[in-house]
């Protein structure tokens, strides 16, 4: 046989294999090999015995596919299909391959002769892959973060006031004599600080005022101003010298010159005016990780003073200092009162956890309310919430109420934070007549 022929044959009979080999190596579960003989014929002893092919289907997921091929030089050609790499099945994930069949041998040439050449052994059938393993299952997601519903909290609460850091608490003052002797009742307490919760003159004249605090207080004592309504004709002609008594205190403004934030020793207190709302405060206190904060406004809702104010504020902005663990401040009604610790400033609900009237808690979801109003302007009656004794009416939400009815004059509410404590804080209201009326303590959550 001449070379030509001799490589078209092998040429025909790798083609036929290798289609045999795409028409089978996808049948699973197959396990018994098959043979498959080509003869071409030819005289003259020119024909030749077929060479064999084989192929190995492997068993389950293993299959076999193509090796090495093995061609017989000679009589006929044999083509040895080698095992096919297996392919891996089970488990849930994908399992590793079977390893690779080895491929056929070679097969050797056969001889010449007169008839015909002795038929080359095909290659030796390959052997199947193995089986893969299956791949172990992928670990279980995790558990999903909690949602957090609702507003945020006034910050962790980590940074103190300096110790015994005492502040004095008045609002509707006036110019005259008896706002002098509340100054001077100020100065004689030790105060560090005034904090001042509106109408400071009922006349309109800034100049009258500070010349009043100054005569007593000196020209830089920190003294943190609040807006009321006898001050809005004149609001501007306070603020050139609440700028030279800040005292070392930094100041954060907000959205008009009557909003800001101010830091003094540690003590956070957030200014606001009557129509501001919760988001006006809100981004002062959010968030500061100072213990203590106070709100420091005004005006009042009705339920939230005993004489004959209104509802002026709002109470989103009682619930939002709630909400953010401030302690809240305000003036209007010229009398002092005080609550009990509330849970809802809005239902004015008492804190069963927490209901001593001269025991209160502040902290995120419960404060406390003071009207500071006995600066020196008046005195007026207790209308709401008779009688005009402890535990007084209404829901019980009052621990102390100061007004006519109680003999009340004019004095000032001190508070002094971190007492021997960080997170504790004692206060009074003292008349200038030199009467301690209402003592309690507060501690933070």
């Amino acid at each position: 046989m001449h070379d030509a022929d001799t490589k078209l044959l092998a040429s025909v009979a790798f083609g036929l294999a290798m289609l045999w080999m795409g028409t089978t190596s996808c049948g699973a579960n197959e396990s018994t090999p098959s043979d498959t003989g080509f003869a071409t014929g030819g005289a003259g002893g020119d024909g030749a015995t077929a060479g064999k092919a084989g192929a190995s289907k492997g068993g389950g997921a293993g299959v076999g596919m193509g090796g090495g091929a093995g061609v017989g030089m000679g009589g006929g050609a044999g083509v040895g299909m080698g095992g096919g790499a297996g392919v891996g099945m089970g488990g849930t994930s994908s399992g590793a391959g079977g390893t690779p069949g080895t491929g056929g041998a070679v097969g050797g040439s056969g001889t010449g002769g007169g008839v015909g050449g002795s038929q080359g052994s095909g290659g030796a059938v390959g052997t199947g892959g193995a089986v893969g393993t299956g791949g172990t299952g992928g670990s279980a997601g995790g558990t999903g973060g909690s949602g957090m519903g609702g507003g945020g909290t006034g910050g962790t609460g980590s940074i103190s006031t300096d110790s015994n850091l005492k502040i004095g608490f008045i609002g509707d003052t006036d110019t005259g004599s008896d706002f002098t002797n509340v100054l001077n009742l100020i100065k004689k307490e030790g105060a560090s600080a005034i904090v001042v919760e509106g109408d400071m003159s009922y006349s309109a004249n800034p100049t009258a005022w500070w010349n009043a605090v100054e005569s007593v207080m000196g020209t830089s004592f920190p003294i943190f101003l609040s807006r009321g309504n006898h001050d809005d004709s004149s609001w501007s002609g306070y603020l050139p010298k609440a700028n030279a008594h800040l005292g070392g205190a930094t100041r954060v403004a907000g959205a008009h010159d009557a909003n800001y934030k101010t830091t003094y020793r540690g003590l956070v207190i957030a200014s606001i005016r009557k129509g501001d709302t919760g988001a006006n405060i809100t981004p002062f206190l959010e968030g500061d990780n100072h213990i203590w904060k106070v709100c420091n406004w005004h005006q009042n809702q009705a339920a939230m003073q005993v004489g004959g104010k209104g509802d002026e504020m709002g109470w989103d902005v009682y619930e939002t200092c709630r909400r953010l663990g401030a302690i809240i401040m305000t003036g209007h009604e010229h009398s002092y009162e005080r609550t009990r610790t509330l849970t809802s400033t809005s239902s004015q609900t008492v804190d069963s956890s927490c209901n001593s009237p001269t025991s209160l808690c502040v902290g995120p979801g419960r404060t406390f309310v003071t009207v500071a109003g006995l600066g020196g302007n008046s005195v007026r009656d207790q209308t709401r919430c008779l009688p005009s004794t402890f535990p007084y009416g209404c829901k019980g939400e009052w621990a102390f109420i100061y007004t006519n009815q109680q003999s009340g004059t004019y004095g000032a509410q001190f508070i002094t934070f971190n007492a021997g404590n960080p997170r504790v804080a004692t206060g009074y209201f003292k008349d200038v007549n030199g009467q301690t009326v209402d003592t309690f303590t507060i501690n933070h959550d």
